[in-house]
């Protein structure tokens, strides 16, 4: 009896410390669960022969070469771009030095790339040609051939934007051939990666906003090289992705098979361009444009010739693959571009020469950009995370290595129909709806991208001594320019640009600001008549670092009105930066 006693106490003790617990664990809080593993583990070993594993700091380090090389390029080839038609001999080459690099910042051959990235960003992967024609129309891009800001400006959309002119009694695409996205191919290269349908679709939707035919499959080529050169050092291997992306029959096909059965013959470098140039430049069965040539090629499928001849006879070797493709002459910049941009993503960033990083500016965004090359490459990342699932693939662990997992469908594509410029089909016309319409801008540099030193392109002050531009200083909110206001105590300053607006119309005015420490002045935004008299003010606060300001302003009776702002100072030191207005009409 007594044992069992004791059994029973201990029994009644637990019973009581359990229900004591309980009832102390359901006055606090709940245990939060662990986190969940984002990412799947997997292991190479059950993976498909064909599933191509890329680590995402090796995509990093590949990606970020490939935009350094591909400035590399650009600012090697620029100093002769447009200066020869023929072979270039090698007296007359640009030659490298210290800090050349920085010229890149402002060339299309980059800026076009960054936009497209910071575009589907914006707008998401499903952005359609119509919505990224607005987009990069609202740049004011300066340095794109075939831009057709003009056309649409006209009312045109994507794809009839981009359809031959001279099939129609429309004033479309002047340059459907041209190489207006070839040279802003390198962002499909960096997003698609070896995802041709991807590629391709990508290609396509920037590419007919301006171009039609061998304009859109010759961009199409050079991104899938960009791609393939992220998985292989096989300089044959990247041509060939780059042909499998095209249609067979089409001119861009055929010319880069002319180039590589010359290489295979034996051909010299300048051989193998005199018989490319001779064969579709100085004949007229090849050519797009208006016969006789007389001028500077912008022929995209010639190229990819002139790209495809640094790659073959350059010996793996960056500064000798940019002189030769420099050396055939013609749009010498986008062409070394395009060439030392794929060797570069062969290498990595890691791995190139220093002389291709001296010169780079860690906070420096390129021109029309919000973004530096650091920042570009991480927007990649991000939207490959999203492609490569959209596409069917993963991004997992692969051995405990964060990669993205591409399977083998993702890499083929169904390749369309050739479609040639020079006999195009027929198209139906294509508008932009009013409502489109209204969400182009306005103002010419809307960012002050083409003031270098002084205001300009629009843009003017009454008292421009206080007006300056600050450029390449690492101060603009985007791109490479700002302005910069300052006014004595008790004195206007004011900066405007004139627009073209209806009438009795209801329209917002923004800009972004950046006020100086302590800043005590008044800045208005400010609408005067095409005379200069005030419309309408509205004095504006500013914040720490930059703050976008608004106001909205009824047109009147007027059709031409100024718009911009002004600063009333209050003391020597403050000072305002202004950067990327907007005018646009109210809903």
């Amino acid at each position: 009896m007594k044992n069992i006693g004791k059994t029973v106490c201990v029994a009644l003790a637990g019973t009581m410390l359990a229900a004591s617990c309980a009832a102390f664990a359901s006055c606090r809080p709940e245990e939060e669960d662990p986190p969940v593993e984002k990412y799947e583990k997997l292991s190479s070993a059950d993976l498909p022969a064909t599933t191509s594993v890329l680590s995402i700091d090796t995509y990093r380090d590949k990606a970020k070469g490939a935009l350094v090389g591909t400035m590399a390029g650009v600012a090697y080839g620029y100093p002769v771009e447009f200066w020869y038609k023929t072979w270039i001999p090698d007296s007359s080459l640009p030659r490298w030095y210290d800090d050349i690099i920085q010229n890149a910042y402002t060339q299309d051959d980059v800026y076009l790339t960054v936009t497209a990235i910071e575009a589907l960003n914006e707008l998401g992967l499903d952005a359609t040609s119509r919505e990224l024609g607005i987009y990069m129309y609202n740049k004011d891009f300066e340095f794109w051939n075939g831009s057709n800001n003009d056309v649409l400006a006209r009312g045109f959309a994507p794809p009839f934007s981009g359809y031959p002119k001279y099939s129609t009694s429309y004033l479309t695409g002047a340059y459907p051939d041209g190489n207006s996205y070839q040279c802003g191919a390198s962002f499909s290269g960096l997003l698609g990666l070896n995802m041709t349908g991807f590629l391709n679709e990508t290609c396509q939707k920037f590419a007919e906003i301006c171009c039609y035919g061998d304009g859109i499959y010759s961009m199409q080529f050079i991104s899938a090289m960009y791609g393939a050169a992220f998985f292989t050092d096989d300089i044959g291997e990247i041509i060939q992705a780059g042909l499998n992306a095209i249609p067979e029959d089409s001119w861009s096909a055929l010319v880069v098979r002319n180039v590589l059965e010359n290489y295979d013959a034996g051909m010299t470098a300048q051989e193998n361009f005199n018989d490319v140039y001779s064969t579709y430049v100085l004949s007229e069965e090849y050519n797009w444009i208006g016969w006789p040539y007389d001028g500077i090629l912008l022929d995209a499928k010639m190229c990819s010739a002139f790209t495809l001849i640094g790659l073959l006879y350059g010996e793996e070797d960056m500064d000798k693959s940019m002189r030769l493709t420099i050396s055939c002459a013609n749009d010498s910049d986008s062409t070394a571009a395009a060439t030392g941009g794929i060797l570069a993503a062969i290498k990595g960033y890691s791995a190139l020469d220093d002389r291709y990083k001296n010169g780079l500016i860690e906070d420096q965004k390129f021109k029309y950009c919000s973004s530096t090359i650091d920042e570009t490459v991480e927007l990649c990342v991000k939207l490959l995370e999203e492609i490569v699932v959209r596409e069917g693939g993963k991004v997992a662990y692969v051995d405990d290595v964060l990669s993205f997992v591409i399977p083998q469908e993702a890499k083929t594509a169904q390749i369309e129909e050739y479609k040639n410029s020079k006999y195009p089909e027929p198209m139906e016309l294509m508008t932009y709806t009013e409502e489109e319409m209204d969400r182009m801008r306005t103002i010419a540099d809307p960012g002050f991208e083409r003031c270098t030193n002084q205001i300009a392109n629009g843009w003017s002050s009454d008292s421009k001594a206080n007006t300056s531009v600050e450029w390449m200083a690492q101060t603009a909110y985007t791109g490479l320019s700002n302005v910069k206001l300052t006014a004595k105590p008790g004195a206007e300053v004011n900066l405007y640009n004139s627009v073209s607006v209806e009438k009795n119309t209801n329209y917002e005015l923004t800009c972004m600001v950046q006020a100086s420490e302590g800043f005590a002045s008044e800045l208005s935004l400010a609408v005067w008549n095409a005379s200069g008299d005030l419309l309408r003010s509205k004095a504006c606060e500013t914040g720490d670092g930059w703050v976008k300001i608004t106001m909205t302003v009824n047109s009147g009776n007027n059709d031409t009105l100024r718009i911009g702002a002004v600063l009333t100072g209050a003391n020597a030191t403050d000072y305002l930066r202004l950067d990327d207005f907007t005018f646009q009409k109210t809903v």
